[in-house]
């Protein structure tokens, strides 16, 4: 290994978790191609497996504690734990004010910090918010460019002086740079930028991104996705679903073209026969049928992580079914159409049913279906139609796979709701927990013993875990750091400094944690929508295009 600017990229979970995920493979990609730079990778040791003497990167077996950058991609906010147990087994200290000039600078990207970095900002250097390959400013260059160039330049230099230049770069928001102060009901009370750092940071959106698209690279495998050869189809959802992070922290939605998903997906074909299509709105996508005939006609397999509801049609099955497909999920989100205008996924039962039934009449027999509970406005009624629509939807689904020879399978998924940054729930509170384990005990007592029906629900516990840690603040990392050290999570759910951060509704007016965050979406919007939800009103989906949105002719992803 040479002795350029080292960066070690980590996913804070199994390699097999980390290799199936895209945006990591993208910034790897982003960062082995900077010149003078040795970029390495490295995972959470799997369950049995022993580091020794540290963590090692994959590549190389370089200990992290001797990379110059160390660059966590974090996805899920549950791998918290990971991350400390990752920084502590390499013998890098866990807080970032403890870390001297000869510790490697440590940062975060990905999702779930784009939605909220604040629970991890003691043990972070900085983080970058939003899509690190975009470019920068008017530099030309993408942030990832910029960030090595910076820190290489100040190699050995200063900490603190180095993360104050690292903070004039677009989209760079280094925790230390700021003050926080809390009333004693843990409301933030102010927030200060210090030092000359940005008082917003602005989320980083690659406008490009549908020339190119993202695809797997050359030494990553995808085993969650069996072996398939990973292809994105585009970023965001137009839909608008009330709940949902992804359809709002994406915006604009951006389809990769048509040209860009036929290159990618014959270097799939060439390599791996089966072509994964992952997104959160394939079915929006204006040209799909032509990406499934034309991976058919060179004799591809297709798999497809979820479809939409009402968008999925009868060509769709049949294609997917040629295609080998085994299986198809689809989320419903709700067992009532009511509270499914609450939340504006507007699809009826009947839509629901019918698509159930036209996977099983081509042939498709294992249908996946996803809901939720604990949701804003839901009543014990809108908990037990979720049953009462899946015995519905397990009628159809086994009268149409009858001419195949066996009736077909529904595993239903049931989870707890967990309000996100960045939506129109993010004022609404962790459903209490003692009413929504009712509502659990429930859903189970209301499917009994259906048959062709598997049922799984998600602890409220793990979920409430979750939303303390998507709703957080600075305070939260604190209480991380109790739990790293030996107190269950029981414990401290059970605090009031903890009830505070995902249990209270919030005020309109109070500053959120992430309120510093620019995400391209307007805060009144997300109001209006909040307010629309309580009366039952749906918003039609933003129809986006390159020059803006087809209906409003702006490009904020939003239309009123």
């Amino acid at each position: 290994m040479n002795s350029g600017f080292s960066v070690c990229l980590v996913y804070p979970n199994r390699r097999e978790v980390a290799e199936s995920n895209l945006g990591f493979q993208k910034i790897f990609g982003e960062l082995a191609k900077i010149p003078g730079t040795v970029c390495d990778r490295a995972y959470l040791p799997s369950a049995g497996d022993d580091p020794g003497g540290g963590i090692t990167s994959l590549l190389f077996s370089k200990p992290l504690k001797e990379f110059d950058l160390i660059a966590f991609s974090v996805t899920f906010e549950m791998d918290s734990l990971n991350i400390l147990k990752i920084l502590d087994t390499s013998g890098i200290p866990l807080r970032s004010d403890e870390r001297g000039d000869a510790i490697p600078v440590i940062c975060a990207g990905g999702v779930a910090v784009t939605l909220n970095p604040e629970p991890l900002s003691d043990f972070f250097d900085f983080f970058v918010i939003g899509e690190g390959e975009a470019e920068s400013g008017n530099s030309g260059e993408s942030a990832v460019m910029r960030i090595v160039s910076s820190l290489s330049s100040s190699r050995g230099g200063d900490r603190r002086e180095r993360l104050s230049i690292l903070s004039e770069i677009d989209g760079i928001y280094v925790p230390s740079l700021y003050s926080v102060e809390y009333d004693d009901n843990g409301r933030i009370t102010s927030r200060k930028a210090l030092s000359g750092a940005p008082e917003t940071i602005v989320r980083l959106i690659n406008l490009d991104y549908s020339k190119s698209g993202m695809a797997q690279l050359d030494g990553f495998t995808s085993s969650i996705f069996g072996g398939s050869f990973l292809v994105e189809t585009g970023k965001g959802c137009s839909q608008g679903c009330r709940f949902c992070a992804a359809g709002f922290i994406y915006r604009p939605v951006r389809h990769v073209s048509l040209e860009a998903l036929l290159e990618k997906a014959g270097e799939g074909i060439r390599g791996e026969s089966r072509i994964g299509l992952i997104g959160s709105a394939i079915c929006e996508h204006p040209d799909i049928d032509k990406v499934y005939d034309r991976i058919l006609s060179e004799g591809g397999k297709i798999t497809v992580s979820s479809l939409r509801i009402g968008l999925a049609g009868r060509g769709t099955f049949e294609r997917l079914k040629k295609g080998g497909a085994k299986s198809v999920t689809m989320a419903p989100e709700t067992g009532s159409e009511s509270l499914r205008r609450r939340i504006n996924k507007p699809v009826t039962d009947k839509e629901i049913i019918d698509a159930v039934g036209m996977a099983a009449e081509a042939g498709i027999l294992n249908v996946k279906l996803y809901f939720l509970f604990g949701l804003p406005g839901e009543t014990e009624e809108d908990v037990a139609a979720i049953a009462s629509l899946a015995r519905r939807v397990r009628d159809r689904f086994v009268e149409m796979s009858k001419p195949h020879g066996r009736a077909g399978k529904i595993s239903i998924s049931v989870n707890p709701f967990v309000p996100k940054p960045f939506t129109p729930f993010q004022w609404e509170p962790f459903f209490d927990a003692s009413a929504l384990k009712k509502r659990s005990k429930l859903i189970r007592s209301e499917f009994g013993r259906e048959s062709n029906i598997d049922i799984s629900v998600e602890s409220t516990r793990t979920a409430a875990a979750q939303a303390f840690l998507s709703l957080g603040d600075r305070l939260t990392g604190r209480l991380l750091m109790e739990i790293y050290g030996g107190k269950s999570w029981s414990e401290i759910l059970k605090m009031k400094e903890a009830k505070n951060i995902y249990a209270r509704r919030k005020d309109i007016g109070e500053i959120l944690p992430w309120d510093f965050i620019d995400s391209g979406v307007e805060r009144d919007y997300l109001v209006k929508e909040y307010r629309k939800s309580e009366k039952g009103e749906t918003t039609s989906p933003c129809l986006p295009a390159l020059s803006g949105c087809v209906r409003c002719g702006e490009f904020k992803g939003v239309c009123s």
